[in-house]
């Protein structure tokens, strides 16, 4: 199941991410929430891809996210934006109304709209274009065919954190002991566009078990 996190990093930044589809019902839901898999989920070993941290997050209605912490890749700072290590003057950076843009001489990084305002240039954005954006989408054009409309990618920043989500990537199931996950092929482990695999829930443990490997997945609170 670590393939659901690192087999499709993109740029050392973000992953590829599968296509959201389908919603559940109400027994669904209930089920879900009974079995204690709703929340948010953190995934060890993954920061060899170049993030800080990441994992998984499971909401009532049947659908599923992608997150990465990307604090020392991206983050805002007063002089500018640093981008690993890096600092690109506010000289750079162009906000008009909700829109905001790093641009270094005519090679446009970022494209994004604000959602939520934070002090200075932090706040939440929805990732819309720039050059991190085209290398996601063409990272899941090599791994299979996507509506590219559906793409719903945000990133938070807030101080010298930033966190990327890839929102509403994913739809799952689960029956008793088994956790079904569906979506673009590409972005599974297996053949076809659903897995299926056993899990448990074990106070703020997840452990997911498929017929390659276990992974123990830690809720983050």
């Amino acid at each position: 199941m670590k393939k659901l996190i690192t087999s499709a990093a993109v740029c050392s930044l973000v992953l590829c991410s599968l296509v959201s589809c389908g919603s559940k019902d109400k027994e669904e839901k209930s089920s879900k929430k009974e079995n204690g898999i709703v929340g948010k989920w953190s995934m060890s070993g993954i920061e060899s891809t170049g993030v800080d941290g990441g994992g998984l997050v499971f909401k009532e209605d049947g659908k599923g996210s992608v997150y990465e912490d990307t604090s020392s890749i991206l983050h805002f700072e007063s002089e500018g934006f640093n981008v690993g290590g890096t600092v690109i003057s506010n000289n750079y950076i162009k906000a008009e109304g909700d829109n905001v843009v790093v641009d270094v001489e005519g090679n446009e990084m970022l494209n994004m709209k604000k959602l939520e305002s934070k002090e200075g240039n932090d706040g939440l954005y929805a990732l819309k274009g720039g050059m991190l954006y085209t290398s996601i989408v063409n990272g899941m054009k090599d791994k299979g065919s996507f509506d590219e409309s559906d793409l719903d990618i945000t990133i938070d920043f807030d101080g010298s954190h930033s966190e990327v989500v890839f929102n509403d990537i994913f739809t799952y199931t689960t029956k008793k002991d088994k956790l079904t996950i569906s979506g673009f092929s590409g972005f599974l482990e297996g053949d076809g566009d659903s897995i299926t695999a056993d899990y448990k829930v074990e106070g703020d443990t997840l452990t997911i078990v498929d017929t390659k490997s276990t992974e123990k997945l830690t809720r983050v609170k």
